[in-house]
């Protein structure tokens, strides 16, 4: 039963519940979310404190004979198990395994990261060869031209509407060149 559920029973507030498994030291069991998980025996040590605070008992003087005290477990261990050896075996290996994977991983950046730097080197060589031949002054003016061409078609040229490709710019002092036409 649950924290909530022991109060009902009992007919008393939740944290009163909680009080009491601090104050006395009991040890109950919580769940996965740290909830006190009590038991049968547990809600029957409960209701002997009950009746010892019902009777008059301070909260600090209650006692009971069988009632659970939280203890650490602790355990101290000299000297390994024998199936902790083996687990301390596999997990050095699995270090090292991961170690060595790791290393492999940016050794293979690195051949990629030169690679990639190798063609950069390559494209900046070309482009450099490409301008020393356009501002020598023995570049033929087709090539120049084909050049200037190359470098306009990279930037964005802006469109026209659809119909001034057709009618041009037909408005001339706020009136349309096609509504000038005077009737007699």
């Amino acid at each position: 039963m649950n924290t909530s559920a022991v109060a009902k029973l009992l007919n008393v507030s939740h944290s009163t519940i909680q009080r009491w498994v601090t104050q006395l030291n009991m040890e109950v069991e919580r769940n996965q979310l740290g909830h006190y998980q009590f038991t049968d025996d547990d809600i029957d040590l409960l209701r002997k404190i009950q009746d010892q605070l019902n009777e008059g008992v301070v909260l600090q003087k209650v006692t009971i004979s069988e009632k659970k005290i939280r203890k650490a477990n602790v355990k101290h261990h000299t000297e390994p198990e024998k199936g902790q050896d083996h687990l301390i075996e596999r997990i050095s290996r699995l270090e090292k395994s991961l170690k060595t994977k790791a290393d492999d991983v940016v050794s293979y950046q690195l051949l990629q990261h030169r690679s990639e730097l190798e063609d950069m080197q390559k494209l900046v060589d070309k482009l450099e060869a490409r301008i020393e031949a356009l501002e020598s002054a023995n570049v033929p003016p087709a090539e120049f031209y084909l050049a200037s061409e190359e470098a306009a078609a990279a930037k964005k040229t802006k469109k026209k509407p659809f119909m001034k490709n057709f009618f041009g710019n037909t408005k001339k002092n706020g009136h349309s060149s096609l509504s000038t036409v005077d009737s007699d």
